[in-house]
Parts: C-alpha cells; sequence; structure tokens
C-alpha cells in the first residue's frame, strides 16, 4: 500500500471532509482530522483542503517520525494512523517498549532493526495492545471521552490481523 492509500485511509478514518467543532475535543474545529489547535495556519482561510490535509498527515506523521523507513506496510500504517491519534513520539516509544530498546522515541536505526528481528505481525499486535490499554486510561482519566471509545477502539482493533 502507497503512502497516499494510508493518507486516504486516515482521512476517511478522521471524519474526511466534515467539519466538527464538538466542545469535548480539545482541538477544537475539525476537518480531515486536522484540529484547529494543532494547526492554526491550516485553518487561516476558515477551512481545511484535503491537499492541505494530506501534506500535514505527509509532514508530521509520515516523514518526520520515519514511519516511512518500517518496512512491513501493516505495521506501518498502523504507526501512521497511531501517531495521527495519539502523537508520533508516543507510538516510537511503545515500539521501543515493545521490541525492547532504549525508549527515546526516535525512530533510529536501532529501533529499525530491532523491528526487523521479529515477526511483523506480533509486533502489529503487541502495539494494538499498548493502543487499547491507552485507550483505556485516556478514558479512566478523563470520562468526557467516553463517547469516543467505540469509535477509539474500532480504529485501533482495525490493524489486528
Amino acid at each position: 500500500m502507497s503512502i497516499e492509500d494510508v493518507l486516504t485511509d486516515v482521512i476517511r478514518r478522521e471524519g474526511g471532509a466534515v467539519t466538527t467543532d464538538d466542545p469535548a475535543d480539545d482541538g477544537g474545529r475539525t476537518q480531515y482530522g486536522i484540529s484547529e489547535r494543532s494547526n492554526p495556519a491550516a485553518w487561516a482561510d476558515g477551512k481545511v483542503t484535503e491537499a492541505e490535509a494530506r501534506e500535514i498527515y505527509r509532514r508530521k506523521y509520515v516523514e518526520w517520525p520515519k514511519f516511512h523507513l518500517i518496512e512491513d506496510s501493516q505495521l506501518q500504517m498502523q504507526c501512521i494512523d497511531f501517531g495521527v491519534h495519539s502523537g508520533p513520539q508516543l507510538v516510537i516509544q511503545k515500539l521501543q517498549e515493545i521490541v525492547g530498546v532504549d525508549v527515546d522515541g526516535i525512530l533510529g536505526p536501532q529501533t529499525l532493526a530491532a523491528i526487523k528481528k521479529l515477526h511483523p505481525d506480533d509486533v502489529n499486535t503487541a502495539l494494538v495492545i499498548a493502543r487499547v490499554k491507552m485507550i483505556g486510561r485516556i478514558v479512566t482519566k478523563s470520562p468526557t471521552q467516553i463517547k469516543y471509545l467505540n469509535g477509539f477502539l474500532n480504529r485501533a482493533l482495525e490493524f489486528l490481523k
């Protein structure tokens, strides 16, 4: 699957062109999954285009964290999606815990080599489990997020093979 296909899936999961402004969402107005709080420049004209969203996703959630260097497409897709949902550095830290390397939040040669030594399905499943546990902590800490629980879980579980 190409990065463009992965970004299409992310945009689908994020609700596409529909603009939301849920008071329970700390990001404020959101379109294509791009929140006004995190990406004010994209909202300067009052809306986000799909092209702007794709560029933000590519830059912040593929290239910067270096998820494009992960060879297994399923694991790569999950890392990008999880990064969009929870931040790429957290995803890298979870990956590092799973593969048993120093946790520094940087997807460098040591982490990439450790990922390659393990079966990609095992790493992918362990990352889904870490993601589900994190969702549980989010909802427990902030009960207003319970209304998103089914969506959060469906999104995470979509990556199980």
